[in-house]
């Protein structure tokens, strides 16, 4: 109901203009100023109802807003846009008629925008979001700041809104477009960034006009942070003279973007100073490891490897100086989260390496995964970048035949270090890294650790998982188990003293069967089924037991009107009675070994389907149980508005693998042994009959 409000309220905000009274709670934001170093920056904290409505109409509009602005503004929603700007830069800088490039900032352009102006425009430009841009800022906004103050937004854009940058990109296009009609320069921007490239003679033009057009559209030129990157010092004294003396000038380099552009030695001081604030960054992270590895993996992996990424693809000098960051990663950061203090053991290091989903944690050769990171960008962002090149506004950019390529580059490079692994382990060896590659296995590994999801593992879970991942040995296990065998892993996974067996069935059970009540009718825990009077069975395995039962009955899954019976089984993918088969041939027999237990005859006799369910204790599962899944996925998607089978199959199959995998942890490291309460003391025993006890403290109620 609220999504379908929220739906609708979205609807009448781009079809129909609004009073703007009704609308001020939702224009109104908390003001903010954040430090630029130097200078500030206003962020309008909005709500988060406006916030989510921008984002929808930014995703269902995105491509008449990059239709609108044009392929030389490169902040509009295009895929790697501000990659593609670099690269064009980079090489036109390098070509030999070129002289400079011109890097230009304006000052505080998204307040300074005419909003009259720029809300008239839109309606030409793009009207498909111009009637929820009227709505929203056709009359001023309240901005509340910290202390009781108020101010009134009357000009420019609120940043902080989904709809500022799309906006401020489409307002550039005038200005972009006289430029390139006018000037021989050629240029591209991202946001109020502009960069041009050329003559020193055409730049000046190119600056002037700039700031002439600029001024008609309030994006004024701040000249102390322009800067010109020139080949040569004789071009040095030329810029300057034709720059009316300006200091701004350099033959070194300058940042251009986040990456560099310039001379070899300025891009490798540039490299070397981001590498040597990661370095810092990734001890502290490490530090924190300790005690933390769960939260601490999940920040390298959701949050450094991006921001590394980003160098990786815009920078290809970086890869021979990461020399450092593989140092911090191999000595500090990964036997922390192993709970080690020494490195792992070198056979080791290169399946980690691998992608999670390939059996690994993703710490690859840095040196490889940059060089091979910077040649997919300029494979995918070639369309774009060739369009800046040669200055096409308005051409459409095809994106397939580069994805294409990367996904082939990808499997080709995943496919070799696999090889490269596989050749230094054993058959067993193999066999149980092969295991982590099983589907839902690694799961765990790719979601934030989200208390409120059941998602958090503590430092001896997440340890214990890793090392049980990778066949190394756990820390502080006991040497015999409370039934008087040794004890170990492979043991403990086995034993059915203590209950545990018994609960890691019942906690994957009743996971599934809380989903099925979402989905279907007539769901039943561990169903009897009906007796069996003369009915004779083909296979002799069927049966006959009069109080038989299986885990999970409901109606409407497969067929409707058809009631379908599941029996869940969770199986340890190493025990001696395994051999050395794979996951695939243990799930397999398993799954078989049920059918021939219980399929004729809930088929004879309960005119039912049955479906085996089986779970291995290295988080895969079975044929059976993955086709399951993907159904219940889909009748998921299709109950619960707004979740895409996507969604929905990836948090079934992640909730599922946290299930698995702390079910797994409690049978190695619970307690076996019974409670014994003659020895606790008396005063610290809670008596058996409460209301009697608290009647006699005066304990009320």
């Amino acid at each position: 109901m609220l999504r379908e409000e929220i739906s609708l309220m979205c609807f009448r905000l781009c079809t129909m203009h609004n009073c703007p009274g009704l609308l001020a709670p939702l224009t109104s934001c908390r003001l903010l100023a954040l430090d630029k170093n130097p200078g500030v920056r206003p962020i309008g904290v909005g709500e988060v109802l406006r916030r989510l409505l921008g984002k929808c109409i930014v995703h269902a509009f995105k491509d008449p807003i990059k239709e609108a602005a044009g392929n030389l503004q490169t902040c509009a929603g295009f895929e790697a846009g501000a990659e593609a700007a670099i690269h064009a830069m980079k090489e036109l800088y390098e070509e030999e008629n070129s002289e400079a490039v011109i890097m230009i900032d304006a000052s505080n352009a998204f307040n300074s925008m005419n909003r009259a102006v720029a809300l008239n425009n839109i309606q030409v430009l793009c009207p498909t979001i111009a009637t929820y841009l009227i709505n929203t800022y056709r009359q001023p906004s309240r901005l509340f700041v910290i202390g009781g103050g108020e101010l009134k937004s009357s000009e420019g854009t609120t940043q902080g809104d989904p709809l500022a940058m799309p906006w401020f990109s489409i307002n550039t296009r005038r200005l972009i477009n006289v430029l390139a009609e006018q000037t021989e320069v050629k240029q591209a921007w991202l946001a109020d960034d502009a960069t041009g490239c050329g003559s020193i003679a055409n730049l000046w033009k190119w600056y002037e006009k700039l700031i002439k057009e600029g001024n008609k559209d309030d994006y004024f030129v701040n000249k102390l942070k322009c800067w010109l990157v020139v080949k040569s010092e004789s071009l040095s004294e030329k810029a300057k003279v034709m720059f009316n003396g300006t200091k701004n000038v350099t033959t070194a380099g300058k940042r251009h973007l986040g990456a560099a552009l310039g001379t070899q030695d300025f891009k490798t001081a540039y490299c070397k100073d981001k590498i040597e604030i990661w370095a810092k960054e990734l001890n502290v992270l490490s530090g924190f490891a300790v005690s933390q590895p769960h939260a601490a993996f999940s920040a390298f992996s959701k949050g450094f490897k991006s921001k590394f990424t980003y160098y990786f693809r815009t920078i290809p000098e970086i890869a021979d100086m990461l020399e450092p960051i593989e140092c911090v990663l191999e000595n500090k950061l990964i036997p922390a989260l192993f709970g080690s203090e020494s490195p792992l053991e070198n056979k080791k290091r290169p399946i980690i390496g691998l992608p999670v989903s390939k059996g690994g944690l993703g710490f690859g050769a840095l040196k490889e995964e940059a060089r091979f990171q910077n040649e997919n960008s300029k494979i995918f962002s070639k369309p774009h970048k060739q369009a800046i090149i040669d200055q096409l506004s308005d051409t459409t950019l095809e994106y397939s035949g580069g994805r294409k390529q990367i996904a082939t580059r990808k499997r080709e490079r995943e496919k070799e270090l696999e090889e490269a692994v596989s050749q230094s382990f054993t058959t067993e060896e193999k066999r149980k890294w092969k295991q982590n590659t099983d589907k839902g296995a690694s799961t765990w590994l790719t979601a934030l650790p989200l208390k409120s999801q059941g998602m958090n593992l503590s430092k001896t879970e997440f340890r214990d998982s890793l090392r049980l991942r990778y066949n190394i040995p756990l820390q502080n296990i006991p040497r015999n188990c409370p039934c008087g065998k040794p004890f170990s892993v492979d043991h403990a996974l086995c034993c059915k003293k203590g209950g545990f067996i018994s609960a890691r069935h019942d906690k994957l059970r009743n996971l599934l069967a809380g989903s099925l009540t979402r989905v279907c009718i007539n769901v039943e825990f561990e169903p009897q089924l009906t007796k069996i009077d003369n009915e004779v069975f083909r296979l002799q395995t069927t049966s006959t037991e009069d109080d038989a039962r299986l885990d999970i009955k409901a109606r409407d899954f497969w067929e409707t009107g058809q009631t379908t019976f599941f029996d869940v089984r969770v199986t340890h993918v190493n025990a001696p009675s395994h051999g050395t088969k794979a996951t695939t041939e243990i799930f397999k027999s398993q799954e078989n070994e049920k059918k021939r237990k219980y399929l004729e005859r809930i088929v004879e006799v309960e005119n039912s389907s049955f479906t085996p369910l089986v779970f291995g204790t290295n988080g895969g599962m079975g044929i059976e149980c993955s086709i399951f899944l993907k159904q219940l996925a889909v009748k998921l998607s299709r109950n619960e508005d707004g979740n895409s089978y996507s969604t929905c199959i990836n948090y079934l199959r992640t909730r599922l693998s946290f299930c698995t995998l702390k079910s797994v942890i409690i049978c190695i490291r619970g307690t076996r042994t019974p409670f014994n309460s003659s020895s606790v003391c008396q005063e610290s025993s809670l008596a058996e009959d409460f209301l009697l006890n608290s009647a006699a403290a005066d304990i009320a109620s």
